[in-house]
């Protein structure tokens, strides 16, 4: 689609016109001037101090619309002037989505969506991996996934890809399905479901019900693909959704799964199993359910046609992404493991059972920060969780742990407390404070994994500078 009328455009966003251009059709190239150059139809989100100066540089940039909340503070006899129409809405943020919306509608390409408590962003990644074998596919920036997100995301179709993943976060009920309604997917992807967001929904269950909201406007003549490894899952209300199920996991009652796991290195080698054939897989990342996530990426690739041969090929050429067990190796023999990015007590406790085979091979140190969001009001709960798997970490033969965080603390009593030796656990309260002690645990041929949500800030480790030595 080139181009919509100043009418039409309206109409879509359920807005009002304040002011004209002498352009009538505007090129449909969107943007959210809080995120990205003004271009030719712009939503206007953040406050600004000059008006002229604002006007100069949307000039500059060819804006052709500007869409703006009511009310609104522009000088609008400046904005003829300049030849920029203006419309005004009532909600930003609900006529960004509904422009977007009608902008998917453009497309017939096949849509997939990614949802789950873990997981989303490697197993939207390896999907994109195996499609791109056999067409272009557009899958969703970094971890983009709110529904404004989503939006964002549908905007950068153009006519190249054959096909679109797209990740769907949520943080309360509601949201998968707005994002939903956005991507009308004809493939749907549930990694996991896990406690999550549990101090905002209050129960499991609330989050099993804000999960089945992708059935919603999931396409009823497409596919769910769903991990049957995990119970949670399982407990899905399958009966509201009439298409085909797949289940994938690690036994032959899944239509999918993976057998002869074998780690090398950081690398895995496994078998990719169905009731009609069998084929070798390898991935570049460790960790038992990132074979979960390729057997995901695989049920999609084979719904879509792919052959076993280009699916395994598209497996091998996913590389982790920056903060999800990315492995930096350097030229001393030690290798640096950066899982920093996030976090949540289920996902942590899978990897630490992963890093506790490790431990047995060789040295490694795990620094872990904080899962949950550093407020009093969840003390009780995070507490508990963090205690929780310290008591875990003590079944590891781990060379160092390092806790840093502000609930941290209860990792080094939980492990403790279990038997875990004291000269081998440290705690700090901050990133800044853990600093000095943290660079001497990198030695030659150690393992060190980072492993936090974005609240600890592991990040500011500044990792780059400790893997390139």
């Amino acid at each position: 689609m080139q181009s919509l009328s100043l009418e039409k455009l309206t109409n879509i966003l359920n807005g009002k016109i304040l002011s004209r251009s002498n352009n009538h059709q505007i090129p449909f190239v969107v943007s959210r001037f809080r995120t990205a150059p003004p271009t030719c139809i712009t939503f206007l989100n953040k406050s600004f101090v000059n008006e002229p100066s604002l006007l100069s540089l949307f000039k500059s940039h060819d804006v052709r619309c500007v869409v703006v909340k009511s009310p609104n503070m522009l000088t609008l006899n400046k904005w003829n002037a300049a030849d920029i129409a203006i419309v005004e809405v009532q909600n930003l943020s609900r006529a960004y989505r509904s422009l977007a919306m009608f902008y998917r509608d453009q497309f017939s390409i096949p849509f997939i969506q990614v949802i789950g408590s873990s997981g989303k962003t490697t197993t939207k990644e390896m999907i994109g991996s195996v499609l791109n074998e056999k067409f272009p596919t557009l899958t969703s920036l970094k971890n983009m996934n709110s529904p404004t997100g989503v939006a964002k995301n549908l905007f950068r179709l153009n006519k190249t890809p054959r096909a679109a993943v797209l990740e769907a976060g949520m943080k309360a009920s509601g949201i998968i399905r707005t994002a939903t309604r956005l991507i009308k997917p004809d493939i749907g992807v549930i990694t996991s479901i896990h406690s999550a967001h549990l101090t905002r929904l209050g129960s499991i269950q609330n989050i099993i019900a804000a999960k089945a909201e992708i059935f919603e406007y999931l396409s009823k003549d497409g596919c769910m693909i769903v991990n049957w490894d995990d119970p949670n899952c399982q407990r899905l209300p399958f009966h509201r959704y009439h298409g085909k199920l797949l289940r994938f996991g690690f036994s032959e009652e899944c239509d999918l799964w993976a057998s002869d796991i074998q780690r090398q290195g950081f690398r895995t080698n496994f078998k990719i199993n169905t009731k009609d054939l069998q084929f070798a897989c390898t991935i570049n990342i460790v960790g038992r359910y990132n074979v979960g996530n390729a057997l995901a990426a695989t049920a999609v690739g084979l719904k879509m046609g792919l052959s076993p041969m280009e699916i395994a090929h598209g497996l091998e050429q996913f590389n982790p992404v920056n903060g999800r067990l990315k492995v930096y190796h350097r030229s001393d023999g030690a290798v640096v493991i950066d899982d920093t990015y996030n976090a949540n007590p289920d996902s942590t406790r899978l990897l630490i059972d992963e890093l506790i085979i490790m431990a047995r091979e060789q040295p490694v140190v795990l620094v872990i920060g904080d899962m949950e969001r550093p407020s009093r009001d969840i003390e009780n709960y995070a507490r508990s969780v963090h205690f929780n798997i310290g008591q875990q970490l003590a079944q590891g033969a781990f060379q160092h742990v390092m806790a840093i965080g502000l609930w941290a603390s209860e990792y080094v009593r939980g492990a403790i407390q279990a038997g875990f030796p004291q000269n081998k656990i440290s705690y700090y309260e901050t990133v800044r404070a853990a600093e000095t002690s943290f660079k001497y645990l990198i030695t030659p041929g150690t393992t060190v994994v980072l492993k936090a949500s974005t609240y600890t800030k592991l990040k500011h480790l500044d990792i780059n500078d400790y893997c390139s030595c």
